[in-house]
């Protein structure tokens, strides 16, 4: 078994609205994890983009380093693109990848005209060491140590969780994606060594396939919820979307089979007690025989008998199961798609065969061309926005006055809008930075120094950045 391990730091938590500005990889080939290859690759921020001011703190990212920076943005996607291509076949490893590394990298692929679901096509298995850490801390606490915050509260931040398991990792060091990757082989090891069993069941959830047999099994299951474990049975796939399962939650006694669709909808979603769940097949989930989960499930659990009389009970039930499907179907009916392409990932539709192979194409040639099959060859409007949007950020020279025209605006109001928008402007990050430090006490000069340089970096690129509008 290989693996691909990596990590991100980015200008900002949102993935559509932000950009990844260093990552970090490292190909292991063999089951020790021993180290064969690795890549570091650093980029500039692109102009339309307002760094967040707490990422950069949290991260310590130097605003002179980001300028000098070897990569522009459409390289730094090109470069993780191959060496993707590169590894494939194997199992991609991360710390937390699955719920933001890998959206920061489909955000950042769909945005610069690569196909978005990269890390999802064959060849490729996924796997997250916070899942797995997860899991093991409630199947086998005695296996791992989750610290606690100064507050009291379990915390499983990286840095500290190895730590409080004796592998060095100097707070200095978190966030920077090199050091991160290597905490995180270092801590996917140790859970290996420790929770052999449960690390195995997981790992062959790294692959959709792998949950998938498991839900469509006629005995009950356990489930990981965020710090518990319950019986659960597979119902169906979602109509359309065969990689999130329909799944009962089995310690709810199945009244609501007569449930109507409009009430079954409700369900799916309800706070508090959910008999009824949606599980990613794709998203490596703790689901495991519940005969290895029963140590970990809560009290007044339902004996095994019931258990599996509630799953045929479900299953059986016809009507119900078409009400769940007209209920699944209808989860995403009436919702309006976002205006901004950025965000519309997800509500814009899968790319077609014909602009896959242009954004290939786009990739290859040169900008006087890129510009044509923009104009010309493109479908997808979001994919037009960003093509155009490229080639005015990196060779305006090849637009017309009115595409120069136009970018400019869009240019403009992306920076400095005051309206309310989704991502974030120049005045709303330089209000930010006025109330951090007004929270700045006498003993964090450090911190209202470095405040002080974001500050005056924003400011300064703000001025270079409207003279090049």
């Amino acid at each position: 078994m290989s693996f691909l391990i990596y990590d991100s730091e980015t200008s900002g938590l949102a993935p559509a609205w932000n950009v990844p500005l260093q990552a970090a990889f490292v190909a292991a080939t063999d089951a020790d994890l021993l180290p064969s290859r690795q890549t570091v690759l650093t980029a500039r921020l692109p102009a339309h983009v307002v760094p967040s001011p707490d990422a950069m703190l949290v991260t310590g990212l130097d605003p002179d380093r980001i300028d000098a920076a070897p990569l522009s943005q459409l390289e730094m996607m090109k470069a993780i693109a191959g060496i993707l291509d590169a590894a494939s076949p194997t199992t991609i490893l991360g710390y937390n990848q699955l719920a933001y590394d890998e959206e920061v990298l489909r955000h950042g692929f769909f945005q610069t005209l690569h196909p978005p679901y990269g890390t999802s096509m064959p060849g490729f298995a996924r796997a997250d060491v916070l899942i797995m850490l997860r899991a093991v801390a409630m199947l086998a606490p005695d296996a791992i140590t989750i610290p606690v915050t100064p507050q009291g509260k379990p915390t499983m931040r990286l840095g500290p969780v190895c730590r409080a398991n004796g592998i060095a990792f100097d707070e200095a060091d978190a966030h920077d994606a090199l050091n991160d990757v290597h905490a995180t082989i270092a801590l996917f090891k140790l859970l290996r060594e420790r929770a052999p069993t449960i690390i195995a069941a997981m790992m062959a959830n790294a692959h959709k396939s792998g949950p998938a047999g498991l839900l469509a099994r006629p005995e009950p299951l356990g489930l990981g919820l965020f710090n518990r474990m319950i019986p659960a049975g597979g119902i169906m796939p979602t109509p359309g979307n065969a990689s999130s399962w329909a799944v009962a939650d089995l310690t709810v006694d199945p009244t609501y089979l007569d449930a109507t669709p409009e009430q079954l909808g409700e369900m799916l979603f309800a706070r508090g007690e959910r008999p009824i769940r949606l599980v990613k097949t794709n998203a490596q989930p703790i689901l495991l025989p519940w005969e290895m989960a029963t140590t970990a499930g809560q009290n007044e659990i339902p004996q095994d008998g019931e258990l599996q009389a509630r799953l045929a009970r479900i299953r059986g039930h016809a009507r119900f199961r078409d009400n769940l499907a007209i209920a699944l179907a209808w989860r995403f009916a009436g919702k309006e798609p976002s205006p901004w392409p950025d965000d519309a990932l997800y509500s814009g539709g899968f790319i077609s065969r014909e602009d896959a192979i242009t954004s290939r194409r786009w990739h290859e040639v040169a900008w006087d061309q890129r510009v044509r099959l923009g104009r010309q060859l493109l479908g997808d409007v979001r994919l037009k926005a960003f093509a155009n949007r490229w080639a005015w950020l990196e060779a305006p020279g090849e637009l017309s006055a009115v595409e120069r025209e136009k970018g400019s605006a869009w240019f403009t109001h992306r920076l400095d809008t005051p309206d309310d928008v989704p991502w974030l402007t120049r005045p709303a990050a330089l209000q930010r930075i006025a109330a951090l430090k007004g929270g700045a006490g006498p003993s964090d000069p450090d911190r209202a120094r470095q405040l002080d340089t974001i500050e005056r970096w924003l400011a300064g690129r703000s001025r270079s950045l409207s003279r090049a509008a």
